[in-house]
């Protein structure tokens, strides 16, 4: 009965972690799309996602729910969990909002999340998604910017 418990446990953790993992990729194509639709609006050619970034952004996901900051939780710089930084980089941090919609909403409404978004120097994108039921925020976002 044990063992049989343990694997119902263990299917659910699986189950939850494999659905989180694909909300994470589907907003990241969302909160993409949105930010190439604000950027054409200014006439600054789109963004494509890069697999690093995306890696990267997950990591920084994970690590502003329990320590909000553009600082990572060891005190290094948040750029430090990009392997190859490029010519330019930034970040973008965003809390609260379910949704890529609301966040790119937000991230807009402030003049430095702006400018990274529409920032032509830029050229790639990840997108970190991270939900923490028993958090502050709940919803937590990040994007990293590379040129």
């Amino acid at each position: 009965m044990k063992k049989f418990f343990m694997s119902i446990v263990a299917a659910v953790i699986l189950l939850v972690s494999s659905q989180n993992a694909y909300a994470a990729d589907d907003f990241a194509v969302e909160v993409l799309n949105l930010v190439n639709a604000e950027r054409a609006r200014v006439g600054v050619a789109p963004l494509r996602l890069a697999d690093d970034l995306q890696a990267a952004s997950a990591i920084r996901a994970r690590e502003i729910v329990g320590y909000f900051s553009h600082t990572r939780p060891d005190g290094s710089d948040c750029f430090t969990v990009m392997r190859n930084r490029g010519r330019t980089c930034g970040e973008n941090i965003a809390a609260g909002h379910g949704s890529a919609t609301e966040t790119v909403a937000q991230w807009m409404d402030s003049q430095g999340h702006r400018e990274n978004i529409l920032n032509p120097a830029f050229k790639e994108l990840g997108v970190g998604y991270a939900y923490e039921d028993y958090s502050d925020y709940r919803h937590y976002w990040v994007q990293l910017f590379r040129g």
